[in-house]
């Protein structure tokens, strides 16, 4: 029988895809995912819905960076246990369409499998908000 990952295990896969996707290191990124990776991103959000595959979060960062100017995140704190991670932030986004701005708490979960990432739902305070701000 596999062991489970303790906290800091768990906490140490997210810290490492947080850090190679801020980077730009996609190869070792995607160590850490899962090839059955799927984030769901929610509606009202201007890159709303599934992303599926180890390449999947490559993919979704290309729209994001496409769609904000200088996206930021600010990291608050993580919590993990049970093959679950969940670390909150605040996402600062400003619309290339208009110039329009937030500052979006959100608190994103990670389902982790055999030492991989296998889900991320990012759960933002108000996805209406940040789909708005295009308009």
């Amino acid at each position: 029988m596999a062991s489970v990952p303790h906290e800091a295990e768990l906490k140490a896969i997210v810290q490492a895809v947080y850090a190679h996707a801020g980077a730009g290191e996609w190869a070792a990124c995607e160590a850490y995912l899962s090839p059955d990776l799927v984030i769901f991103e929610a509606d009202g959000l201007p890159y709303a819905g599934e992303y599926r595959g180890r390449d999947a979060l490559r993919r979704l960062h290309g729209q994001v960076m496409a769609h904000w100017h200088e996206p930021r995140i600010d990291f608050h704190a993580m919590t993990a246990g049970d093959g679950h991670v969940v670390s909150l932030v605040t996402f600062h986004l400003t619309s290339r369409a208009t110039g329009r701005s937030v500052a979006m708490p959100l608190a994103e979960c990670f389902r982790i499998e055999n030492g991989q990432v296998a889900e991320i739902r990012p759960f933002y305070f108000d996805p209406a908000m940040v789909g708005a701000l295009d308009r």
